[in-house]
């Protein structure tokens, strides 16, 4: 779900984008319109400036749902087991399902993205398993990236494997992503390519194809405009649906991002990566969305728009 990186007001900047607006995008289900539409460029996002990075933290997890620091990680956890490309860390003996099993499966699920995003490590990923916390909008994962990635899993015995594989997948494709793309991107471009990135593993769990899901969306009133959502407030906020407009938009996205690189090819998403920094201006944070326009030739509504033409077609 979350990524960091090792300047931490950076992911304060990218949850304050993802959560602090709330949405009032509902889904719909309309004519797919046949003509490109007018230019919408996306705009530019000014916040308040936060006091501190405690406050950001506290406005998206509350007291209760602070996630662990990987120093809190390491700190607790103990090595239990030790693969090609991975670390195995427990922590209180926690441990959610067969070691074994997952030793195995996470190594093919570690092949599968890296075979996807043709990347590769120099360095392996610590993964624990942590219980599951409360509420409406709770995380499924969370990757850090400081010295040696850290990928924590939010699971229990009732989580189904599906889920941890394809959620697991998600934050691996955090991790190959930050070490593929120069730039930081923005939070739409990072969670909808690293439900890209998570493949087959994602579309197991969903029980559909990224492509068939979105028809799906569309057929039964629940597709949700991405040019409407794209600050993912409806995927962050806390209220009853959170998680299901989530995987909604994730899905969503990850689908818009494969028509992206199978017509336009992958490298152009190095370029579109390569979003202008936020910048500090008197008390406020200006926050630039990605220039699709400058990559593709089109604004982000009009790449929409041929995609959701592109589903009808094949």
């Amino acid at each position: 779900m979350f990524t960091t990186a090792p300047n931490l007001i950076i992911l304060g900047i990218l949850l304050l984008s993802a959560c602090s607006q709330a949405g009032t995008a509902m889904p719909i289900s309309v004519p797919i319109p046949q003509v490109t539409p007018a230019p919408e460029p996306l705009p530019t996002t000014v916040y308040k400036q936060p006091s501190s990075f405690a406050k950001i933290i506290d406005h998206v997890f509350g007291d209760k749902n602070r996630p662990p620091s990987p120093e809190q990680v390491m700190a607790h956890g103990q090595k239990a087991a030790e693969s090609v490309h991975l670390e195995f860390y427990v922590e209180k003996n926690y441990t959610p399902v067969d070691l074994g099993w997952w030793q195995q499966q996470a190594e093919q699920i570690y092949d599968d993205v890296g075979e996807r995003t043709d990347t590769y490590l120099d360095t392996k990923i610590i993964v624990a398993f942590l219980k599951p916390q409360t509420g409406n909008c709770t995380p499924r994962g969370i990757t850090y990236h400081e010295q040696k990635p850290i990928i924590l899993i939010f699971a229990d015995q009732g989580t189904s494997h599906e889920q941890i594989l394809a959620t697991f997948a998600h934050e691996l494709g955090h991790v190959f992503l930050h070490q593929k793309f120069e730039g930081p991107g923005d939070a739409t471009l990072n969670e909808g390519m690293a439900t890209w990135s998570a493949g087959n593993a994602w579309q197991a769990w969903k029980g559909a194809s990224f492509d068939d899901s979105v028809r799906i969306y569309r057929n039964n009133g629940t597709y949700l405009p991405l040019v409407q959502n794209y600050n993912l407030s409806q995927a962050y906020t806390d209220t009853p649906g959170c998680l299901t407009r989530r995987d909604t938009l994730l899905t969503e996205l990850a689908s818009f991002m494969d028509f992206l690189i199978q017509t336009y090819g992958i490298e152009k998403m190095d370029k579109l990566f390569k979003v202008q920094p936020p910048e500090l201006a008197g008390s406020q944070y200006v926050i630039y969305p990605p220039d699709y326009k400058g990559v593709y030739g089109f604004e982000f509504n009009q790449l929409e728009t041929a995609w959701l033409i592109s589903l009808y077609g094949k």
